[in-house]
């Protein structure tokens, strides 16, 4: 079976199923794409976005069902994800990563308002809280053992996440001492020592 999983060296999204392919050692082969995004992407992913993983003929996406799917091909370790108790967290944190890289592209791209605000709120302002209101909900359940320390589905997410808001020049997101004691454990792992983002800051 060819597998494959396409990627941009900075993505935060594409790394955790860097990060996963080689803790489980599986047989899928990370394909780098250029950045900014060429349009033969579309091909892959109707979103136009890294990670894609390609298996055979059929494409899956979103970061989502790869990682479920990733966890598939290692056999469904259940020390890796237990869908009925972290779903929902891994779904949260992902969708709040989203947020938050909306808001940091926002930033990046120079957009700024031209026009009346009509909806009373800035729209990268409230990305930011809904990420760092995502990270006092996870360790609020990392206080409670709910999200597990070690290489789960929903750890490896919201490490790599935080640790591209650190690597990007984003928000230091301290005051979280549980959630913070698992990411530091995963950053020191040779899954992510090696697939650390590439330097980059904007101008």
């Amino acid at each position: 079976m060819r597998a494959e999983l396409a990627y941009f060296p900075g993505s935060p999204f594409a790394r955790m199923g860097r990060v996963l392919i080689a803790e489980w050692a599986l047989a899928v082969t990370p394909v780098e794409w250029r950045f900014p995004p060429p349009v033969e992407l579309f091909a892959l992913n109707p979103l136009g976005q890294v990670p894609a993983l390609l298996m055979d003929d059929e494409a899956v996406f979103p970061t989502f069902l790869i990682l479920e799917r990733l966890w598939e091909l290692a056999g469904w370790p259940d020390e890796g994800y237990r869908p009925g108790a972290e779903r929902q967290m891994l779904l949260t944190t992902l969708q709040a990563g989203d947020a938050l890289a909306a808001a940091f592209y926002q930033d990046w791209s120079g957009l700024r308002p031209v026009a009346r605000n009509h909806i009373g709120f800035d729209p990268a302002a409230r990305n930011l809280e809904r990420f760092g209101r995502t990270l006092d909900w996870l360790d609020a359940r990392a206080s409670q053992g709910l999200l597990r320390p070690g290489v789960t589905l929903p750890g490896v997410a919201a490490a790599c996440l935080l640790l591209w808001s650190k690597a990007r020049g984003g928000p230091y997101w301290a005051g979280r001492p549980y959630l913070w004691s698992i990411v530091r454990a995963l950053a020191g792992r040779d899954s992510f020592l090696t697939t650390v983002p590439q330097p980059w800051t904007p101008g």
